[in-house]
């Protein structure tokens, strides 16, 4: 498997960006409510996980367009095989906990955000940025990790339930003025994916911020993929067909596949219908 590149390999404007959001979170480590999200127990006290930063690729800030991705939350909860293992690892490590995104991308894990892993955000970004291309030139990336940013827009989980449904009114808010808009203030994206109409509408309240709506970027708005895109996959139109297989399953060759695991599987190729929606509903956005 193909690691990602060393940290020695990494730019100044990354590492400056990088230190900047680390700080952030580390003043701003919790949010209200904290104590209904994920915890562990360490020595018989309770410990909370914090925010984390972004993944940023390593050549992110070399790389035109910038495209930053926000998925919903992390979906950690004790009826997630993962979360267990991944939780005790996190909170012995602070350090760790603030970058758990960078950290496994440099350990040659799969980024841990499952939506990302299972490979339907790295496929959504590059159809971004082949329209991006069409219409102002360039040329695709090499490998899409290593250009891409991406994170979730809640940083924190709810104790009792995965699901996106039970995220507080306040962590929406919280997160909104607390990170992203923060987060999108130092990595000044291009284009802004946002995965859940909940996510887009958040983005777009984020966006109305007095700084960040100078900003000329392109904010652009997905169904969330896990769980409906296997509940609603379709088969292909015969014209559809030739689509996918001439423009968008080649740009495949330009994303990374880690290692299967309990928490990775790669779907892409199972639902076709969810990339080809996405495509009908960008049309002239770009």
């Amino acid at each position: 498997m193909e690691l990602r590149p060393r940290q020695t390999e990494l730019t100044e404007e990354w590492r400056g960006a990088h230190a900047k959001l680390l700080q952030n979170v580390k003043l701003k480590p919790l949010v209200s409510l904290y104590n209904e999200s994920v915890s562990t127990e360490i020595e018989g006290r309770k410990v909370y996980l914090p925010a984390y930063v972004p993944y940023i690729g390593a050549r992110y800030f070399e790389y035109r367009p910038r495209v930053l991705c926000y998925a919903i939350n992390q979906n950690l909860s004790p009826h997630v095989p993962w979360t267990r293992e991944w939780v005790s690892y996190w909170t012995q490590d602070e350090e760790c906990a603030f970058d758990r995104l960078n950290r496994a991308a440099r350990e040659g894990r799969a980024i841990p955000i499952r939506p990302y892993a299972e490979g339907f955000i790295p496929l959504v970004a590059l159809l971004a940025i082949r329209c991006w291309t069409k219409k102002c030139g360039g040329q695709l990336p090499d490998k899409i990790d290593d250009v891409v940013g991406v994170t979730n827009f809640v940083k924190f989980s709810t104790r009792e339930d995965a699901s996106s449904s039970s995220i507080p009114a306040v962590w929406w808010r919280e997160c909104a003025s607390s990170y992203v808009a923060y987060e999108i203030q130092v990595l000044e994206p291009d284009i802004i994916l946002g995965f859940g109409l909940k996510t887009l509408t958040e983005l777009r309240r984020v966006l109305n911020n007095e700084t960040l709506s100078k900003r000329e970027l392109h904010v652009l708005g997905c169904r969330f993929p896990a769980r409906m895109a296997s509940i609603k996959a379709r088969p292909l139109s015969s014209e559809e067909s030739k689509t996918w297989k001439r423009d968008i399953l080649p740009l495949s060759q330009s994303m990374r596949e880690p290692n299967s695991d309990a928490y990775h599987q790669w779907k892409i190729e199972r639902f076709p219908g969810y990339f080809m929606d996405v495509v009908a509903s960008w049309i002239n956005q770009v």
